[in-house]
């Protein structure tokens, strides 16, 4: 921090001085061991009654932390003194205790805008100002707002995304031996996982787990006993390959369990008086799991909730947070129910696994999915070239979770200019490696690489044409297409054929139905672009592999990647059958040109 950064915050003083119902109750001060300061102030309750938790006058502390932005980050937290909101309400950071840093409690509130994180990414207007006096100030005018809104119970509306509390508390979860650490617990549920839910009459269970990389992955749902399976979740290939371990417990709540309003359970007999408020034991409910699970692993207890896609409408899934019910221990399962019991009449702390995913594809994927015709096909891609290989990845990591892959090549050390794949992959078969590197990409794909021809008489290959819905062929093969239709294919199967241009400067798409694919009609189609290549061929100078026989297709990495999200897109319009068969597209490559950008003049 510099003097400039100094006098900023003095400006904002004299600015927050002249705020109505803001009173500051001395000066800016440095917060020792960081680069963080510090201004506490009193704040008034305007044009609202108090409450038993909002009184007429709230003290607090903002942080300006120079360290993680130049600018200053800016937070509003409560006192840890007399005056200080002990409640924690929604909006509103664990509020259970003083920070662990700062001479403030935990509970910062969310003063920024809902569209602060895209406005971060350029994404929308940024509504926070940037510079540090005006930044400040902003957020004191937030914080006035947001006191108004807690003391209304206005801070969540009906229609509002609903936000679980936050369960990164003080006593979050860390061991020392990293290898073993729990950073975050994965599950999988969504609406029709959640009426198989409400049909159940299981409400506590053993859970089998694989761990991946600090994950903890639910894999299986059991009954106290471990013998039957309760739920289990659709996982994908790579998923299910994991070394499984029943080695965790799970209970199902009506209701998520909070305290002090919209405060997570930070000891052991908060957690068991949450539950109780639902009119359940937790200990009751766990004695019987626990006495038949012999394990002398540290224990984690996986807590369902079912939670509201918005508030005030019904629930729709579940919520799952995990949380370490007790450590590791050489006694006997009748002893560990004895311990488990005690802690849960006890002040020790609950330790949270504070990050919880939902791994479900509507969860994971929404910051970009293909469409649900697309999504729910069940793809044959024939080629995993450089183009086959790329618009793969594309379509798995956006949603498409059936697909078989079919390639007898091998990927070559020339293949690495443009291809996915890396030098571990090299002399492997590139329709298996692919499928592989697919299903580790999606936990929910179901990836097969078959490393034989697209022409092959192969079972698994005849099978998989059966099985399609959708047949994509990135051979650019005319052997491939000459033996359309292929034996097997019944229905409506839609064929789609796709290949570059030199230096792929072109795509082209061509799809008709796969039961009576017209090989004569493609080439119908394709054949004065066949020639506009060929003449183009004629002027170039190829790069050549070994011998003079050996010229190599030119066509940068760029342009495939780019050319195969246009194929992603004409894809999604086939899918979505409003397009009658046959159809062709020819879409050029176009080089973006730069433009000069213009200053404004500094008088």
């Amino acid at each position: 921090m510099n003097e400039l950064d100094q006098l900023a915050l003095s400006q904002s003083s004299v600015l927050m001085s002249e705020m109505r119902g803001v009173e500051l109750l001395g000066d800016w001060e440095p917060i020792p061991s960081s680069n963080a300061w510090i201004l506490r102030v009193r704040l008034e309750l305007l044009n609202t009654a108090p409450t038993k938790d909002i009184p007429l006058f709230t003290e607090w502390g903002v942080i300006v932390d120079f360290n993680i932005d130049p600018w200053g980050k800016v937070q509003v937290h409560p006192s840890n003194g007399p005056g200080g909101v002990t409640t924690t309400f929604e909006h509103q950071q664990y509020n259970g205790g003083p920070h662990p840093l700062w001479p403030v409690r935990n509970g910062h509130i969310c003063s920024l805008s809902e569209t602060h994180g895209l406005a971060a990414s350029r994404n929308a207007m940024e509504t926070e100002p940037t510079s540090t006096v005006h930044r400040v100030v902003w957020h004191m005018a937030r914080a006035v707002e947001w006191l108004q809104c807690a003391a209304t119970d206005t801070l969540t509306v009906a229609g509002d995304y609903f936000e679980l509390p936050d369960f990164d508390t003080a006593f979050r979860y860390k061991i020392a031996d990293s290898k073993n650490r729990i950073f975050t617990l994965a599950y999988y549920e969504d609406r029709d996982s959640f009426s198989h839910w409400k049909q159940s009459h299981f409400y506590i269970g053993t859970a089998a787990v694989s761990y991946l990389n600090h994950v903890a992955i639910v894999r299986e749902f059991k009954d106290h006993r471990g013998d039957k399976t309760v739920h289990k979740p659709s996982w994908g290939t790579a998923i299910n390959q994991l070394q499984s371990h029943q080695d965790a417990l799970w209970v199902r709540l009506d209701e998520v369990p909070a305290i002090n309003r919209w405060q997570v359970p930070t000891t052991m007999k908060e957690l068991a008086d949450a539950v109780a408020s639902q009119g359940k034991s937790l200990i009751d409910l766990l004695r019987p799991a626990l006495a038949k699970l012999e394990t002398h692993n540290e224990l984690l207890l996986f807590v369902g909730m079912p939670i509201p896609r918005k508030v005030k409408e019904a629930p729709y899934r579940y919520h799952w947070q995990a949380l370490v019910l007790s450590p590791k221990t050489n006694v006997s399962a009748k002893a560990r129910v004895s311990l488990v019991e005690n802690a849960l009449r006890s002040t020790s702390p609950v330790r949270w696994v504070s990050r919880a995913e939902n791994w479900h594809p509507d969860d994971l994927q929404n910051r970009g999915r293909v469409s649900p015709p697309l999504r729910k096909a069940n793809v044959l891609l024939l080629g995993a070239g450089a183009l086959g290989a790329s618009l793969a990845e594309q379509l798995v990591r956006m949603g498409v979770t059936d697909m078989t892959v079919v390639d007898p090549d091998l990927l070559e050390a020339g293949n690495l200019v443009r291809h996915p794949l890396n030098l571990p992959q090299l002399n492997r078969n590139k329709a298996v490696s692919v499928a592989d590197g697919l299903n580790h990409a999606n936990p929910s794909a179901r990836v097969v690489g078959l490393a034989v021809s697209a022409t092959s008489k192969d079972k698994a290959l005849e099978d998989a044409v059966r099985a399609a819905t959708l047949i994509i062929d990135a051979t650019a093969s005319d052997t491939v297409l000459r033996e359309l239709p292929f034996l097997g294919i019944t229905g409506y199967v839609p064929v789609i054929s796709i290949s570059l241009g030199l230096h792929a400067q072109r795509l082209f798409f061509y799809a008709d139905s796969a039961s009576c694919f017209d090989a004569d009609a493609f080439y119908k189609w394709f054949n004065p672009y066949r020639v506009e290549e060929h003449l183009a061929v004629l002027k170039e100078d190829m790069p050549r592999g070994i011998g003079c026989w050996h010229p190599l297709t030119p066509a940068r990495l760029n342009r495939i990647v780019g050319l195969a999200g246009v194929a992603v897109e004409l894809i999604e319009q086939v899918c979505e059958g409003q397009i009658s068969l046959p159809v062709g597209c020819c879409h050029s490559w176009h080089a973006p040109k730069l433009e000069t950008a213009e200053r404004e003049s500094v008088a």
